[in-house]
């Protein structure tokens, strides 16, 4: 059969009746030109460019949380990256015997901004935006790249970076050419961190702390007190890079309280208070109190009278009243100031360092 408009022969191979209409499978038995299918392009592959993977650059890191999760064991954190532009991982042993026996822990994550510090950041306040000091720092390679954001973003957790041993927010970039940024409108003392913020020098570490590319060793709880070592290989290491770091188990330590206060009442007691903070809670979306984020609130403090001697209690409460009696049993009464040291006693590990402060009576 030929059909109208259609210059060719079919042949009918089955008949099919359905809601009333006829319907025929047809079969091209020959007669008219045959279909020229259009001429196909191939396209033009699109691939990685032949970059140089180059040596392992890593940092082995032993931070409190940067989630809201409650860590329950130790754990480290490694950032890894390269001189060169096509590094892209590296292969990762964990050693927790000293060096005498390694096991494999898979590989790294995606390449970090990581780079050091070129300019030492002054000493600077946690609870407010630091808007007098700057720091500059140098990244690793060409490909890396800084950028800021506004206090919203900031707010929400943006901009997070390790610089020496104090985490710390920028808000502003200033690139400078050479791989070096300016860093400002900075946030200090991020997660409890404040008592990195003196100290700093030129040379120290600058990570971005970005969770893909940060790669979390879960450790055992037995490690806490020990020493944790790592060796990283890339397909561009002659020798693999390694890293080494005391297993303190920030993430497991209550931030140090503050707000330390002591007031001499009239009848001579002491009354001494802080405030208790978290390893959670950090968003304080509420306003109130910070969860406890622990299995009790307990606390460890020494009081030292500038006469007399030391006296070490344990607390459950964020206050203790240093009573006339007491005083007079350590030789400390009519002292002029105390000195105090306060560490909250979480589940695992206690703060680290204690609040510490001076107070004149």
């Amino acid at each position: 059969m030929t059909l109208p408009g259609v210059a060719a022969e079919w042949r009918i191979a089955g008949v099919s009746l359905e809601a009333m209409a006829l319907g025929l499978e047809l079969v091209r038995t020959g007669g008219g030109a045959a279909t020229v299918a259009d001429a196909a392009d191939p396209g033009r592959a699109t691939s990685d460019p032949d970059l140089v993977h180059g040596p392992t650059t890593f940092h082995l890191l032993d931070l409190p949380a940067l989630d809201d999760v409650l860590a329950a064991t130790p754990q480290l954190l490694v950032a890894a990256a390269g001189e060169e532009g096509g590094w892209r991982r590296a292969t990762l042993l964990l050693s927790l015997d000293g060096g005498a026996s390694h096991e494999s822990i898979g590989q790294t994550a995606p390449p970090a901004v990581i780079g050091v510090a070129v300019t030492a950041l002054a000493v600077g306040v946690a609870p407010m935006f630091d808007d007098r000091f700057a720091v500059e720092v140098e990244l690793l390679n060409d490909a890396m790249w800084l950028e800021g954001r506004d206090d919203d973003a900031l707010v929400a957790g943006a901009n997070l970076a390790l610089l020496g041993d104090e985490l710390v927010q920028f808000g502003a970039v200033e690139p400078l050419g050479d791989r070096r940024f300016g860093l400002t409108r900075l946030l200090r003392g991020r997660r409890g961190t404040e008592w990195a913020a003196d100290g700093h020098a030129i040379g120290e570490p600058f990570v971005l702390l970005e969770p893909p590319s940060l790669r979390t060793i879960a450790l055992a709880a037995g490690s806490l007190g020990g020493e944790a070592e790592v060796l990283a290989s890339g397909i561009g290491d002659d020798e693999p890079a390694e890293a080494s770091t005391a297993v303190v188990g920030r993430a497991l330590r209550p931030p140090a309280p503050v707000h330390l206060m002591a007031v001499r009442l009239a009848n001579g007691d002491i009354a001494i208070g802080w405030t208790r903070r978290s390893r959670l809670g950090w968003a304080w979306n509420d306003g109130g109190d910070a969860p406890l984020g622990e299995e009790s609130e307990r606390y460890a403090l020494t009081i030292a009278p500038s006469t007399g001697t030391a006296r070490a209690v344990e607390t459950a409460a964020p206050d203790y009243l240093y009573t006339a009696a007491q005083q007079a049993a350590d030789g400390s009464a009519g002292a002029v100031s105390v000195t105090l040291s306060i560490a909250q006693l979480g589940a695992l590990a206690a703060s680290l360092p204690a609040a510490a402060g001076t107070i004149t009576l």
